[in-house]
């Protein structure tokens, strides 16, 4: 990798017609190479979003460098934030894929991944990834700088499993999503239109095992867990510096409570159902970790928040 900043004026100088820039400074990629920018702003902010167009499915197969196919249309997926917030963090560009098909469907991806769900990250030729620990390990093989997994092993297993927590089947965003599909299927105040989408979600993700009882104590441990990490006086979830962690956690505590409106913008089916309060984590503690989450987008994310 070559890093070099170069300013608006001499990337074309020296002939590269893929500059994009939102500031005096840009990002250039040239066959072969990456070529990097850093922005003069102290605070590390880079917003790889602006730096592309989205792809349809069709062109990201055949595009090189790295292509990331998230949930849009005014939905912040956990699972997209936190993997957009990897590659943010480690100023990776990429670019933005539209993976749904003509009819919003995801037949194509499915053919391609074997699922169904999005996120999706596509690396120059390798095989797609669709899986939070596979696309966290490869943000951290692309740019060894800054590291979000720790390099003391038994230290890097205790992030991952607790990112699993919030991330995995069975973890936070899982059983949130069960409490939010038995809200859309039985309250009165929704509509056939939600009664329709809350079908669609529970025949894709939920187990005839799970009950909104059972996910509810589920949601209500790991707030719990969460919270006893940032009651240990540490600046991070798990120690004095940034881990994939703290990016996890910024983007699963939308399902607690979402950004505000200015800073997220969402439509209100989502923002109603994606709020919900914990009744056996103190009120007070609650907030703290919500605190938090704002610190960590303050700090390290931009904002407001593109939901494409």
């Amino acid at each position: 990798m070559i890093r070099v900043d170069l300013s608006i004026t001499q990337a074309r100088s020296v002939g590269i017609d893929r500059a994009r820039a939102s500031s005096s400074h840009c990002v250039v990629a040239v066959p072969g190479f990456q070529w990097w920018a850093m922005r003069a702003n102290p605070v590390p902010v880079y917003d790889a979003c602006t730096m592309t167009a989205w792809l349809t499915l069709e062109q990201a197969l055949g595009a090189p460098g790295l292509r990331v196919a998230p949930v849009r249309a005014g939905l912040p997926s956990p699972w997209s934030e936190f993997v957009r917030a990897c590659f943010h963090v480690k100023r990776i560009p990429y670019s933005l894929v539209d993976a749904r098909d003509a009819d919003r469907g995801l037949t194509s991806i499915k053919t391609l991944t074997g699922q169904a769900s999005l996120p999706v990250v596509f690396w120059n030729d390798e095989r797609p990834r669709s899986n939070w620990l596979e696309q966290l390990v490869l943000a951290e093989r692309i740019s060894l700088t800054p590291r979000l997994l720790p390099e003391d092993p038994v230290e890097r297993a205790k992030v991952v499993g607790l990112i699993a927590e919030l991330c995995s089947e069975g973890g936070f965003g899982w059983h949130r999503r069960v409490m939010m599909i038995a809200r859309l299927l039985t309250e009165p105040t929704f509509g056939e239109r939600e009664r329709g989408i809350g079908q669609y979600l529970s025949q894709k993700y939920r187990h005839n095992t799970d009950s909104v009882e059972g996910s509810t104590k589920h949601c209500e441990a790991i707030v719990s867990t969460f919270a006893g990490l940032r009651a240990s006086g540490h600046d991070y979830l798990s120690g004095s510096r940034l881990t994939a962690l703290d990016l996890a956690w910024a983007a699963f505590a939308a399902l607690i409570q979402p950004l505000s409106e200015d800073l997220c913008p969402m439509k209100p089916l989502w923002r109603d159902l994606y709020t919900w309060m914990p009744s056996l984590t103190p009120h007070h503690t609650v907030e703290a970790l919500l605190s938090f989450r704002e610190r960590i987008y303050r700090d390290w994310l931009p904002l407001p928040v593109d939901l494409g």
